[in-house]
């Protein structure tokens, strides 16, 4: 049902009231009565029949002229199956063709289905078919319809793919004539179905075929069906284009009947497709969410409409798995956080704690995977502690100081490491495979060959007066000598005039002992001489 937007399940109502004699199946109030042009639903094919599954397909067109006014379309199968009817009198009525409960308004989305709630409409019910508001029989059997609101792109024709879920095994869906004037009608309102053969239980009811009056507890077996798939087209204005305006049987179909577990022992040693089990761990009478891997292109295709469905068991001794919403298959389809692929199933409240084998299988009995499950007594929480002291740790290195060969290897453990650290499902031994490969790879790193550099030569020291040790900070006890104070005593000018005259007398002294050598080293060359 569910494919690109909300899907509803809806038990269908046989409502009706009567106008001057003619009864109306809930019709429009705001019926289009125009023109419909090439407006029309192409005839549906049904593939992929499973036990409780089928996938139903069909081309439509909207007229061009309508196109501008349109505001929404809906696009539905309608389904109905009854097998006995109770009748309480012999409907006398005129019927009025082409109309249909379907609104597309209420009902439970495919999201939003419960096990109480799957069995309310598609389980097998009895419901009053009233004429106005007289009960003119009990019908027993199924009634759904499955729509679709939010898939129309605003296209003027296009092929619209519905799953129906909800079907029975073993059964025969589509259609049955139980009106003898229907001329040249498409559709039949499931309604005016079920009152023509109550007149028929009716009669069938007196020998003598002249009552009119029907025994309350007579309860003929029937085979009444109803099977459409079509449009109902709202327009700006608020009138609408009724489903039964478009609407086109589907051909007949027999269910399957639903595939018989393979034993353990029977079970393949290779699949191509893989499952895996959250942390292999399942609780009893809880959701367990089994991810699907590996899955091929067609059934991937499956996954993506919503059209993919399975049966799961459970082992030692096979038991067969039902969806969260009670159905008696799985559905597997993509997880929009991760884009997995995954099917949910509820484990048994009493399966025994232990290990166990979860498997799942097509509609033909072949199985796809199957992965071992811890089912009760909830594994130790996993340690951690290591990986993120080991990834801090491998964070600190840089890659300047390595090769980029070691680094390279290095670098992707340590990508992997933090990607286990954060997985939230992450097994024990996926952590410490992790610290081993990155403490593998962080053994195997070597370091960058390093040019060295020329060695710089200490700075001097700057004693041009700058570097001149201070006074202001002499201690108070440390009193100067007599001598001197008399020698601070003098004024800036000696004391500079005493410093030059310093520095004057030893100029000299050098020179005059150059002066003293360079004699002797001449009278030492006259004596060589």
């Amino acid at each position: 049902m569910r494919r690109f937007g909300k899907a509803i399940a809806a038990l269908a109502v046989a409502a009706c009231t009567l106008f001057g004699g003619v009864a109306t199946a809930n019709a429009d109030e705001n019926y289009y009565g125009g023109d419909l042009g090439s407006t029309k639903v192409g005839t549906p094919a049904v593939s992929d029949v499973g036990a409780h599954t089928a996938n139903v397909s069909f081309d439509y067109q909207i007229d061009p002229s309508i196109l501008p006014k349109v505001q929404s379309v809906c696009f539905a199968v309608e389904v109905m199956r009854v097998t006995s009817i109770k009748p309480i009198k012999d409907p006398q009525f005129g019927g009025s063709f082409g109309y249909s409960s379907l609104s597309c308004s209420g009902g439970t989305s495919d999201g939003d289905l419960t096990s109480g709630s799957y069995q309310s409409i598609f389980g097998t019910k009895t419901w009053p078919v009233k004429l106005g508001e007289d009960v003119q029989s009990y019908a027993t059997g199924q009634m759904f319809s499955s729509y679709d609101t939010d898939m129309w792109n605003h296209a003027a024709s296009g092929t619209v793919q519905m799953p129906v879920i909800g079907l029975q095994s073993n059964t025969t869906y589509g259609n049955i004539n139980n009106w003898p004037h229907v001329g040249d009608y498409t559709y039949i309102d499931s309604w005016l179905k079920l009152l023509a053969k109550t007149q028929n239980v009716c009669k069938l009811a007196d020998p003598t075929g002249a009552s009119l009056a029907c025994s309350n507890a007579y309860d003929q077996p029937v085979d009444v069906r109803s099977l459409y798939a079509g449009m109902r087209i709202v327009l700006k204005d608020g009138s609408a284009i009724n489903f039964g305006q478009t609407a086109k049987p589907i051909s007949d179909f027999t269910t399957k009947a639903e595939p018989v577990a393979k034993p353990a022992e029977a079970l393949p040693s290779k699949t191509d497709a893989k499952l895996d089990v959250a942390n292999g761990h399942a609780e009893p009478g809880q959701t367990a969410r089994v991810y699907v891997d590996n899955l091929k292109a067609e059934a991937k295709g499956k996954a993506d409409a919503n059209s993919l469905f399975w049966y799961a068991y459970i082992y030692s001794e096979p038991q067969a798995l039902t969806s969260p919403d009670g159905a008696p298959f799985v559905r597997v389809q993509k997880e929009a956080s991760t884009g997995k692929y995954y099917f949910d199933a509820v484990i048994p409240a009493d399966l025994p704690a232990g290990e166990h084998k979860i498997s799942v299988q097509d509609e033909n009995g072949t199985v796809q995977a199957w992965t071992p499950v811890t089912v009760g007594d909830a594994p130790a929480p996993v340690d951690k502690s290591k990986l993120t002291a080991a990834v801090d740790a491998a964070g600190k290195l840089a890659e300047k100081d390595y090769t980029a060969d070691s680094w390279t290897p290095f670098a992707k453990a340590l990508a992997d490491a933090k990607a286990v650290a954060a997985k939230q499902d992450a097994s024990q031994a996926d952590v410490d495979a992790a610290v081993k490969a990155l403490a593998d790879a962080q053994a195997g790193l070597k370091k960058a060959e390093t040019v060295p550099s020329k060695p710089v030569e200490p700075s001097k020291p700057d004693n041009g007066g700058n570097n001149k040790p201070s006074n202001n900070n002499k201690p108070a006890s440390d009193e100067p000598a007599a001598d001197d104070k008399k020698s601070e005593s003098k004024n800036d000018e000696q004391s500079d005039l005493a410093k030059t005259g310093a520095s004057v007398i030893g100029v000299a002294g050098m020179l005059a002992l150059l002066v003293v050598l360079a004699a002797g080293l001449l009278v030492a060359g006259k004596a060589r001489h």
